[in-house]
């Protein structure tokens, strides 16, 4: 299992993606498990890294699950359309969703 700390963005995710891609090479999982209970941000970047360990993972003849994304993370994941191919639930249109990316008034 792999567990994300912190934003998934351009500045944060060149190690994550060299290491995750070198050992899925390697050990060849059958199920690589993706937790991201504590991203509270991820941007186009990090979308593509998901995308991108998805693709490896299945070219070495494995899945990937992603499990437990933060309420910001879910809903950025359901908007580009993503959360069927990451096995994740659409949330409800009126879900709540906080951290980065909330509308504060001026």
């Amino acid at each position: 299992m792999v567990e994300v700390l912190g934003p998934l963005e351009a500045a944060t995710v060149g190690a994550l993606r060299s290491v995750v891609l070198d050992t899925i090479d390697v050990q060849r999982p059958a199920v690589l498990t993706v937790d991201l209970r504590r991203v509270p941000f991820m941007d186009s970047i990090g979308i593509g890294t998901l995308v991108a360990i998805n693709n490896k993972t299945r070219d070495v003849g494995g899945r990937m699950e992603v499990r437990s994304p933060s309420p910001f993370v879910h809903r950025l994941l359901q908007v580009t359309g993503l959360t069927e191919l990451f096995g994740l639930p659409d949330l409800p249109i009126d879900a709540p969703v906080s951290g980065a990316g909330a509308i504060l008034p001026l």
